[in-house]
């Protein structure tokens, strides 16, 4: 019997969602923000089974700068994004 594994490790970029209303710090224009997930994850015959290295960033609509945000913040809109 032989059995092929088939495994892998991948990057994965995923939108959360919008904030309205925020101030960009960059050029401090009223904007939109999109917030965005993105992780590295392994997957065993192609079902998703770890994931590490989780980040959430912000881009603005205004000058289109791209931030980090804090973990936690991140989570926390990705549970109830519309607070």
């Amino acid at each position: 019997m032989f059995i092929i594994a088939f495994f892998g490790i991948e990057d994965k970029d995923k939108q959360l969602g919008t904030c309205h209303n925020i101030t960009c710090p960059s050029c401090g224009g009223l904007a939109r923000g999109d917030i965005y997930k993105s992780y590295r994850y392994l997957h065993l015959f192609f079902i998703p089974t770890f994931r590490w290295n989780v980040r959430y960033f912000v881009k603005t609509s205004c000058c289109g700068s791209l931030y980090e945000l804090d973990p936690v913040v991140g989570k926390r809109f990705e549970k109830h994004p519309a607070t």
